[in-house]
């Protein structure tokens, strides 16, 4: 879209603002909101916007060390708008909304900005003859805004009557998330109360992602309108189902248009490609975990029998494995990464994958064999991090992703993460301690669940 028809998109539908939405490091939408007389100026030579925001927490506390603060005097940045995202926003009269990259006032990129991060790894993947298609999976929880209580209770997952316990507010949420743009596939409740399962379809290239960074934020704002509060943190309750954010995808070969994980003439119909894009995740699983299980609470999901991984497996539609391939074939067949966790940043979670695949096509890593039985009593294979701090470590060890992420963002990444560990550790006497992953404190809702 150019400038002009992004005026005349506004004009057409008497829209009042626009919003200028980028992501922070954790996926939260942070804006800034334009009257539409002001739209021209801003779009065409960028809004000013604090430099800092990409280092800083959940709680918008200032970590050190991330290169982004007083490194550089706290500087502004400008965001500049991708006018082909200019989208309605259909729970808020009169405004459209726009997603936005920031850079420095010199023109260079803010390089660990996550989406710009995310174009990188998907402009690599067509240097080698490729396309992305993907999508994502959710799970949230629901609760009363107040007090805080489940909309409803049990583990009543599929049942209809708990798929619309409220259904003005389902009918208005889905119409409004598909007016937006994201085309809905399914709702239903999931396995805990109050937690709900929304899927849409996937696309192609950032687009995906930038699908998933829309969609939760809006499921939070329309819940919050409704007297609800959403979350996507990731194990807000120690004894019920944890939220994943299952990453869905395939490579589009550019010079047939088909899908480059297929090969008719394999038995499990999976191309070498596939395999190598599957023993890239596995090799990098511990250090992809620092991106897609990205606070001290999500680790908690890696439970036994909770159909959530434990380690770097992978097997044929095995929902105990952490990469499972999908029963579908031809032009369906894709690869599920489990490890995300609903709480990550949609853009980080499809640039780590994408980093660990490409380096897995790069050097034709080979995967182990697929599971036979449940992948939790594969006792040979690498245990997921159980701890934030130790998927840390894996990254800083990965040169491989390193060098694929570049200096700026891990700088900055394990800056803003390390802090956060050290709230936690200062808060929480039983941070370190063995009990720390069957434990979920206040600490951790009070910090985690309204921002998440």
């Amino acid at each position: 879209m150019d400038l002009p028809t992004a005026e005349a998109f506004l004009e057409k539908a008497d829209y009042q603002y626009v919003r200028f939405e980028q992501t922070d490091l954790h996926g939260l939408s942070r804006s800034k909101t334009v009257p539409v007389p002001h739209f021209r100026s801003f779009a065409q030579d960028g809004l000013n916007f604090f430099g800092g925001l990409l280092g800083l927490d959940l709680q918008a506390g200032v970590a050190p060390g991330t290169g982004y603060m007083d490194e550089r005097r706290f500087a502004d940045q400008l965001i500049r708008p991708d006018l082909g995202t200019l989208e309605s926003v259909p729970w808020v009269e009169r405004t459209a909304r726009v997603i936005c990259e920031p850079c420095w006032y010199d023109g260079q990129p803010a390089a660990a900005g996550p989406r710009y991060l995310l174009r990188q790894m998907i402009s690599r993947l067509h240097t080698m003859g490729f396309g992305l298609r993907s999508g994502f999976e959710y799970e949230f929880y629901l609760v009363e805004r107040d007090s805080r209580a489940p909309v409803f209770q049990g583990i009543e997952i599929f049942w209809t009557l708990r798929n619309n316990f409220d259904q003005p507010f389902m009918d208005d949420l889905l119409d409004n998330l598909n007016a937006a743009g994201i085309d809905i596939i399914t709702s239903n409740a999931e396995y805990g109360p109050g937690q709900m399962e929304i899927n849409f379809s996937p696309t192609e290239g950032h687009r995906a992602a930038d699908r998933a960074f829309t969609f939760k934020n809006a499921v939070k704002e329309m819940a919050q309108q409704s007297g609800y509060l959403a979350s996507f943190m990731t194990r807000p309750y120690a004894d019920q189902s944890s939220n994943g954010g299952h990453f869905h995808h395939a490579l589009i070969d550019h010079t047939s248009g088909q899908n480059a994980f297929y090969d008719a003439s394999a038995a499990d119909g999976l191309s070498d490609l596939a395999r190598h894009w599957v023993g890239g995740q596995i090799a990098h699983a511990p250090a992809v975990a620092a991106l897609v299980a990205p606070t001290v609470n999500c680790a908690k999901r890696f439970k036994l029998y909770s159909f959530a991984p434990m380690n770097a497996t992978w097997g044929y539609e095995d929902r105990t494995a952490a990469i499972r391939i999908k029963g579908g074939r031809e032009e369906a067949t894709r690869v599920e990464n489990r490890i995300p966790c609903a709480a990550a940043n949609p853009y980080l979670v499809a640039a780590a994958v994408l980093a660990a695949g490409i380096d897995g096509l790069a050097n034709r890593i080979e995967p182990p064999p697929p599971t036979q039985t449940i992948a939790y009593a594969d006792e040979s294979a690498t245990k997921l991090p159980i701890t934030l701090d130790q998927s840390l470590d894996a990254l800083e060890q990965d040169t491989a992703l390193q060098e694929n992420f570049g200096n700026e963002f891990i700088k900055l990444f394990l800056a803003v993460k390390r802090f956060e560990v050290e709230k936690a550790r200062e808060a929480l006497p039983e941070y370190d301690s063995a009990d720390w992953p069957n434990l979920v404190s206040d600490w951790e809702r009070q910090n985690l669940f309204e921002y998440l």
